[in-house]
């Protein structure tokens, strides 16, 4: 289920004001921190507040402030732009980054006020992963430089091309957001890195999850003829489940332990501080997000130690 070393990676929901989200970030470079990843929303949840930074012009002030670390969308939601214009937003950062993009794309949420506020169509979920599929496809042939005509369910191009190219070459890594069997198809087809969440009351459940879901995710693979240790696993943490890594050093210990048992290498954890809205206080209270306190008392330390040794 792919190889044994490890890569640490931080969350930060851009809920907070510009410049507590820009000193997070460079915090977050000067521990050496792998990816800097943010989400993607136009509106949230009622009980999340109404604060949300647009994400790809965050990334763009991000890349111009930084200097080494790697920045992401944890995931870019598909269904608020063209794939076409995302591959153009992805491949700008990209060179105002110097190279330094990971682009993480999922299918989008069914989200009722989100929906209501732009007009979405209400998809089922199993449509939802046919739309990302479509988006992916036009996403990578943009990204490695092809001449584009795609006319799908929904989305079409007609010999659209991206200039300028992104720097890296062949192109920014992608992420793809998965946990349904179609999902991990498109995963499986394109994928750079897999992202999953654990999911399940307890902590076996939510282990269990993710073991079952990169079972399906080697089996599509197969499928279509590709080497899954070609896929590197992420576990983006502290969203759902019940486990809760920066409660202590042995909880992040264990929490990694029992990951890295089920074929994770990379691990995608959340930043936060009393400067986030209320709802996500109990997140950071009992430990399920990271904060600069238990970063610098033990995670940091443990991070780099188990990386060089993975």
């Amino acid at each position: 289920m792919g190889g044994s070393n490890l890569r640490f990676d931080m969350f930060e929901w851009q809920v907070v004001p510009w410049s507590v989200m820009l000193d997070d970030v460079r915090h977050l470079e000067a521990l050496g921190v792998g990816t800097v990843w943010i989400g993607d929303s136009y509106v949230l949840p009622p009980a999340y507040g109404d604060f949300v930074l647009e994400a790809w012009t965050t990334l763009a002030a991000l890349a111009a402030c930084t200097q080494r670390i790697r920045l992401g969308t944890m995931v870019s939601n598909v269904p608020l732009r063209h794939p076409a214009m995302l591959a153009k937003q992805a491949a700008t950062v990209d060179c105002i980054s110097g190279g330094r993009l990971d682009l993480g794309v999922g299918p989008g949420d069914n989200f009722s006020g989100e929906i209501a506020s732009l007009g979405l169509p209400a998809l089922a979920p199993g449509a939802r992963v046919d739309r990302l599929g479509e988006a992916v496809e036009v996403i990578d042939r943009l990204l490695r430089g092809h001449e584009v005509t795609f006319h799908g369910e929904y989305y079409h191009t007609d010999r659209t091309a991206l200039s300028p190219a992104p720097l890296q070459r062949p192109r920014p890594p992608l992420a793809i957001a998965a946990q349904g069997r179609r999902g991990l198809r498109v995963a499986a087809e394109y994928a750079d890195i897999w992202v999953t969440m654990p999911s399940g009351k307890t902590a076996e459940e939510a282990q269990r999850s993710v073991w079952e879901r990169n079972l399906i995710l080697e089996e599509q693979c197969a499928a279509l003829g590709r080497d899954p240790g070609t896929i590197e696993r992420a576990c983006l943490a502290g969203w759902s489940g019940p486990d809760r890594p920066f409660a202590s050093a042995d909880s992040f210990q264990d929490f990694v332990g029992r990951y890295r048992d089920v074929g994770m290498q990379r691990f995608i954890f959340s930043l936060g501080s009393a400067a986030f809205p209320t709802p996500y206080k109990e997140w950071i209270d009992t430990g399920a997000w990271a904060t600069r306190d238990s970063l610098e008392a033990f995670a940091a330390q443990a991070m780099w130690g188990m990386q060089s040794s993975g």
